[in-house]
């Protein structure tokens, strides 16, 4: 099969005929549709402790149709020709990020437990948006509650984005997002959003013009070091603080100031199989869509110019790879 193919650092990926991937007895094999190119895959692509192995193929955020079922599978929910999508994960390695290959490539298999069936009205591009939508949603349910409350988002890329939604879905008093990028700002307005903060100045005070307060919840998106500290900085008494941008830095806060604020500072990563499931259902029935995320759709074989693209800064939001039409 074909594939895009990440070496080292600083090179391109190439397209390469590989292995397809065999089945285990509980796995299935899925020709690949869609495919999404995550902040996840180009960060992973550089230099440094989250540097992905060489030989990897990226993709997590994707979906297809099942071409085979494990052996122990034959009688079970799902049957050849079914549309799917599926957390990105076998026995704790995750699909595109290492020892299992990623849907930048033609077949990906699948763990039987973590499979989700796309209804018939989610079209396959659609369905690539529930990986980054769950993203937000599982971030924003870690949160608690964000009904009535004052939500600053900090970065409006595609999970900021995702988490603004799922806070404006969930009945936040008013989020306010935190952006330089003119193409994310945009973006951001194309969804609905208008309050915004400049982060070249000063920020508090800007939240205070917006909201009369300090935000009650700020979702960090970007990972940069420092920024966890303007947080603390920013909180008001007994604030939560949602870490949700990768950050493979050394970083620090003043942890007396958030001692004397009794601040949460909560992490949350990926995603579970009901963050999938409430996605697509609430999708089906209309009331979240991501669709105008998607910013570029290219085939497999432009895929090693487009990534190069994206290391740069960009004006894309979300880029999908139409594995149909490689």
């Amino acid at each position: 099969m074909k594939a895009a193919v990440f070496h080292r650092p600083g090179e391109p990926l190439t397209i390469e005929e590989v292995a397809p991937p065999s089945i285990g007895s509980r796995e299935m094999l899925v020709k690949v549709s869609h495919c999404g190119i995550c902040g996840t895959d180009i960060h992973a692509s550089k230099e440094g402790p989250f540097m992905a192995p060489p030989e990897t193929i990226f993709g997590h955020e994707f979906t297809g149709e099942i071409i085979e079922i494990g052996e122990e599978l034959t009688a079970g929910e799902f049957s050849l020709g079914d549309r799917v999508t599926s957390l990105p994960f076998i026995d704790d390695k995750t699909i595109g990020l290492g020892a299992i290959t990623g849907a930048y490539s033609e077949y990906v298999k699948v763990g039987y437990d973590l499979v989700v069936k796309l209804p018939p009205e989610i079209n396959n591009r659609d369905g690539a948006l529930v990986e980054p939508l769950a993203v937000g949603l599982h971030s924003v349910k870690m949160a608690g509650s964000v009904a009535g409350k004052t939500v600053l988002i900090i970065g409006a890329g595609p999970i900021g984005l995702t988490c603004a939604i799922w806070c404006r879905f969930f009945g936040a008093a008013k989020v306010v997002i935190s952006e330089m990028s003119e193409a994310r700002l945009a973006m951001a307005r194309t969804f609905g959003f208008h309050d915004f903060v400049d982060p070249t100045g000063d920020v508090n005070a800007q939240c205070i013009a917006l909201l009369s307060e300090p935000p009650a919840i700020q979702f960090e998106c970007v990972g940069k070091p420092g920024l966890m500290q303007e947080c603390v900085a920013r909180a008001p008494k007994r604030g939560l603080i949602m870490g949700i941008g990768v950050c493979d830095h050394p970083d620090t806060i003043v942890p007396l100031m958030a001692f004397g604020k009794e601040l949460c500072i909560q992490w949350a990563v990926g995603y579970d199989k009901e963050d999938f499931e409430f996605t697509i259902d609430m999708m089906l029935q209309g009331r979240i869509s991501a669709t105008e995320m998607i910013t570029d759709i290219v085939p497999l074989g432009d895929v090693p110019t487009i990534f190069e693209a994206l290391k740069q800064p960009s004006t894309q939001c979300k880029v999908l790879i139409d594995l149909d039409q490689s």
